[in-house]
């Protein structure tokens, strides 16, 4: 911790070269709920809140999560989160939270996990009290989501930072930089606590703000107000942009999720995969890949075709019209779970794991030839290891065909039907496919001669999904 025992004082005392915090939507008698994580963004954020209590009549609540990621250092910023809560009269919830765990069983990052975790709390607790949910996010946070968003190739609406914010969420903090909470915890005398994971390269975030922004600083000592303006720069061309899709959407739409392809093939050339991506968002609940957006373009330009897009849905051109179909309106998936030795089923699948090692192993290569099909080095995996569906854009290489390709192409060859390609059993760890029901192991996780442990997989397919049905 660092600073000395806060105390409550008026911001006119304090606030002098700072930014203004943006509380301007809260309204007399409003209940607000803050994140608080006991680092100097959030005491800032509650400290503020604190100050305009009073004056609003604000109903004030703290929501603090423990990941239960960093042991006795986790415990003590709880600790300290209570303490100043109970100082400064605030009510307070926790929760704790195995996001390890989260993570393992759904397949996300730590960090993907951890913020689904954090959100889903606060709205428990906003949504009862119809009250605002308030985030200690800074310009500081959003130039490294615009960083991280460009490296991934975004376009434009990417580019645009986080949002001050959207519905009942509020991040009053956006125009100050994480130097500036600090200073405003400084001068008010606030305690906060350092996260030591914040340190850490292991998180993409972590490497931006250590590596990335500090070389940024040196070509420009002023980068963070630079970016702030070309964040709001991009953000009204994306607003602008924005009104014009809607209005090329307007014309063209026929039903509620079909358009005339006359109107979209007179749509302008630098507007005309918004209109696609926007109406397919609408229809299927999906933002789109640019190359799925390109497959749809290639349909609308040729009068005809149908194609799968993101989320398994489709997007058919024919008789003058683009129609969007939800193939998953009636499609079945299963969730996420671990690799481990057992029986798991789904709808279409019964899949059995059991690990050999030693003798045993040896005897079974002796046995069957074909082992590798459907084994995989216990070594080579990286990371966490589950069965899950298969996730949009992935590539395998099968064992044996010295060819990567992607599982929508696998299906395709296979002639998997649609409705059941959410259902085929991906095993896969952190660096994506390790085997695919149906379609063996990948090349980087198969048996070999050197191998000491292994799993095996045997499955029986229910349907019928092209490939041998049993191990």
């Amino acid at each position: 911790m660092c600073g000395e025992k806060a105390r409550i004082r008026d911001s006119s005392q304090t606030q002098g070269g700072l930014p203004e915090a943006h509380f301007e939507m809260l309204k007399s008698g409003d209940a607000v709920v803050a994140g608080v994580s006991g680092g100097a963004d959030s005491m800032a954020l509650l400290h503020m809140l604190c100050q305009r209590r009073e004056k609003l009549e604000l109903k004030l609540y703290a929501a603090h999560v423990n990941h239960e990621l960093r042991g006795a250092e986790a415990d003590r910023d709880e600790e300290y989160v209570r303490r100043m809560c109970a100082e400064w009269k605030v009510e307070l919830r926790v929760l704790h939270a195995d996001v390890k765990a989260a993570a393992h069983d759904s397949g996300q990052t730590v960090e993907e996990a951890g913020r689904g975790v954090r959100y889903r709390f606060f709205d428990s607790i906003a949504a009862p009290l119809g009250a605002w949910t308030a985030t200690a996010h800074t310009l500081s946070d959003s130039i490294e989501t615009m960083l991280i968003n460009f490296a991934r190739g975004t376009g434009l609406k990417g580019l645009c930072g986080i949002p001050a914010g959207r519905g009942r969420l509020i991040r009053p903090l956006i125009d100050f930089t994480r130097a500036d909470t600090e200073e405003y915890c400084r001068r008010n005398a606030i305690e906060y606590v350092n996260d030591s994971t914040n340190f850490s390269r292991e998180y993409t975030r972590n490497r931006v703000r250590l590596d990335a922004v500090p070389v940024l600083y040196s070509i420009n000592p002023a980068f963070d107000r630079a970016a702030k303006r070309a964040m709001e720069s991009l953000a009204r061309d994306e607003s602008a942009l924005g009104r014009l899709t809607d209005d090329w959407l307007g014309r063209a739409r026929v039903d509620k999720n079909a358009y005339d392809l006359a109107v979209l093939g007179s749509c302008p050339e630098d507007t005309i995969r918004r209109v696609i991506a926007k109406a397919a968002l609408a229809a299927c609940g999906k933002t789109q890949e640019a190359a799925n957006v390109e497959l749809v373009l290639e349909a609308v330009r040729a009068g005809r075709g149908k194609v799968e897009i993101k989320g398994g849905s489709f997007a058919r051109a024919g008789g003058g019209k683009l129609v969007f179909e939800n193939g998953r309106s009636g499609e079945k998936s299963f969730s996420p779970v671990p690799l481990r030795q057992g029986v798991f089923e789904n709808a279409a699948f019964r899949i059995e794991i059991s690990c050999a090692a030693g003798e045993e192993l040896k005897n079974l290569k002796n046995i069957n030839k074909q082992i590798s099909n459907n084994a995989l080095d216990c070594d080579r995996i990286i990371g966490t290891a589950v069965l899950r569906p298969r996730k949009p854009g992935e590539s395998f290489r099968p064992f044996g065909r010295g060819v990567s390709k992607t599982l929508k192409k696998l299906f395709n060859e296979a002639a998997v039907p649609p409705e059941l390609r959410q259902l085929v059993p991906v095993a896969a760890d952190d660096m994506g496919p390790l085997w695919v029901c149906g379609f063996g192991a990948d090349e980087r996780c198969r048996v070999t001669d050197s191998t000491t442990r292994a799993i095996i997989i045997n499955y029986a397919a229910k349907d019928d999904i092209g490939g041998s049905k049993n191990a």
